[in-house]
């Protein structure tokens, strides 16, 4: 997605961060053409290797490994035209369609099945337990700053310069002790403290690891109609995210508390940050039902 109301850029940001951006010259008398056009660029490389075994006392066991490699050029995030180049995070020429990571998909995910049958009554009952195990890495974000510092009319898609700890010092911060407490939460977020000096990439840092637990147990009755046509009546009971029943503190997820910690606004090339240090930890637990335990019940008539 492109807007075609913007030439190329031909400022550039006084201080560390030297990124282009956009002078008054830069825009059209109507700076919101927005146009979607083709590109050449984008990938998924997708690879998945998995062991399982069916034994005879009717225990199946099944392992997986998935590993995905996506890469494209806009991970649109909107129904809207102007609002899918908006959200697009860039640094430089907006409208250059440039490789980076996608959005969507686990990076890395790891699938544990494990269930037992177990039959008696002469094949009238039957009695199945399963368990279905996650361990995966996903959720990438990208760091923005909240404000438009390249002036392209966009508050959302500016990807965060990094400061080094000497370049933070050197900083205009709209208040005193603002440069300290936005130091301290470099420091302590590993992909930002890993990558100072440099831009954040669109869509490079992950969320944290989560894993989940969900069970399955079946109960079937089974019974003949005829000779030779059995039915069956089977009650289900799911529980998902078990280990969270279990403890409150187990199948948490993790989310970003915001992608755009720092605040910014621009005056003849000279930007002005605020960092209001309410926020001092990258992450906190998502208080929706992807991290609670559920519980659904079922009855199934087979025939």
């Amino acid at each position: 997605v492109q807007n075609w109301g913007l030439k190329n850029p031909t400022g550039t940001l006084a201080g560390a961060d030297k990124r282009p951006i956009y002078q008054a010259t830069d825009k059209m008398a109507n700076p919101g053409a927005f146009v979607m056009t083709n590109a050449n660029g984008g990938y998924t490389f997708n690879s998945t290797f998995k062991l399982q075994k069916t034994f005879e006392n009717g225990l199946f066991l099944s392992v997986a490994y998935n590993y995905l490699d996506a890469k494209d050029v806009n991970s649109i995030e909107a129904e809207i035209t102007g609002d899918a180049f908006a959200f697009n995070p860039a640094i430089g020429n907006v409208n250059e369609a440039k490789l980076t990571n996608s959005r969507y998909g686990d990076n890395s995910r790891f699938i544990g099945i494990l269930s037992k049958n177990f039959k008696y009554g002469n094949g009238k009952w039957a009695t199945n337990i399963g368990a279905f195990y996650e361990l995966a890495r996903g959720g990438r974000f990208s760091y923005t700053y909240s404000g438009d510092i390249n002036n392209d009319g966009s508050v959302v898609n500016d990807l965060l310069y990094i400061p080094t700890a000497a370049q933070v010092s050197a900083m205009n911060f709209s208040s005193a002790g603002q440069a300290a407490a936005f130091e301290a939460f470099i420091q302590q977020d590993d992909y930002l403290s890993a990558n100072r000096g440099q831009y954040a990439e669109r869509y490079g840092a992950l969320s944290p690891w989560r894993a989940k637990l969900d069970v399955k147990i079946t109960q079937d009755y089974n019974f003949n109609v005829s000779a030779k046509k059995k039915n069956t009546i089977q009650l289900s009971l799911d529980i998902l995210n078990f280990g969270n029943m279990l403890n409150s503190d187990w199948g948490l997820v993790q989310a970003p508390i915001s992608v755009q910690p720092i605040g910014v606004s621009v005056a003849g090339g000279v930007p002005t940050y605020t960092f209001t240090g309410q926020q001092t930890k990258t992450f906190a637990y998502d208080s929706s039902l992807n991290s609670r335990w559920q519980a659904q019940f079922g009855v199934r008539y087979i025939f």
